[in-house]
């Protein structure tokens, strides 16, 4: 290339041209400088591009070919935990042993009694008792004397086969419970036997037969058996239990029913639950 200071000359209104001139012209040289110093910067170009794109494409690719390989290995080791479990459930049931199948029972029913109910008859019928004996007692007292009297409510011998007879009437509730009428029926006898010798006895013991001679004691005794109002108390006493014993026997058939019902109600559930666990 030519300079351009030759060619112009080298006059001095020149000298600023010059100077501009090469100024101007280095510009373009230091813009050509740079340019290599931009392109590494620059976005690849296709080829480059295309050959990143194929190792990326590569590298993904050769990714899942490994990833299936190590997934697979848990894989291969849980396969074998289900088979002893399984022969074990086979072997089982082969064998033919029993099951042992735990049922919910439900609650066996509450055996009812009639206890309650007889005390309360007994108390009743010693009511009754008294009511009939104080009858009776007037009318032998009426027969022997002529006149009605009224005082013999507040002797021993009134209130003394009174307190046996309730003595007797509770003791045999509580035993017989729920028995049937033939049951009364004997239990009134001994009801009427505690009221006599028990009214024997302690009529005796009342009117001091500890004190006397053995004689004395004998003849006392023999009074007190032949005494007609300790007599119609025993008699007495065996019929009221009999008759209020029918009513204790009675409701005791109704109790009893119910507490078949009630065990034969229960006894079908249970086998029910325990046909349907089977």
């Amino acid at each position: 290339m030519t300079d351009p200071s030759v060619e112009r000359g080298s006059s001095p209104e020149n000298d600023d041209n010059i100077e501009d001139a090469v100024v101007v012209d280095e510009t373009p040289a230091a813009s050509d400088a740079a340019t290599p110093l931009v392109d590494p910067v620059e976005a690849p170009t296709a080829s480059t591009e295309s050959a990143v794109y194929d190792d990326a494409t590569l590298e993904a690719e050769a990714e899942p070919v490994v990833e299936p390989t190590l997934a697979a290995e848990p894989e291969i080791i849980a396969e074998p935990e289900p088979e002893p479990v399984v022969a074990e459930t086979t072997g089982a049931a082969a064998s033919g042993e029993p099951r042992v199948v735990y049922v919910t029972a439900p609650t066996p029913p509450k055996v009812a009694g009639n206890r309650g109910f007889g005390i309360f008859i007994a108390l009743a019928s010693t009511v009754a008792f008294a009511i009939v004996f104080a009858i009776a007692v007037v009318i032998i007292g009426a027969a022997e004397s002529g006149r009605v009297a009224v005082a013999f409510v507040q002797a021993p011998s009134f209130y003394v086969p009174v307190a046996f007879f309730a003595l007797g009437a509770i003791v045999i509730a509580l035993i017989v419970n729920r028995a049937g009428w033939a049951a009364h029926v004997f239990s009134s006898i001994i009801v009427g036997l505690v009221v006599y010798f028990g009214t024997v006895g302690a009529l005796l013991l009342i009117n001091g037969v500890i004190q006397n001679t053995p004689e004395q004691a004998h003849a006392m005794f023999l009074a007190a058996l032949a005494d007609p109002l300790v007599i119609a108390a025993g008699l007495l006493g065996r019929e009221v239990s009999l008759w209020t014993g029918a009513l204790v026997a009675r409701r005791g058939r109704k109790v009893t029913q119910r507490n078949v019902d009630a065990r034969a109600k229960w006894e079908a559930e249970l086998a029910e639950k325990t046909a349907a666990q089977r």
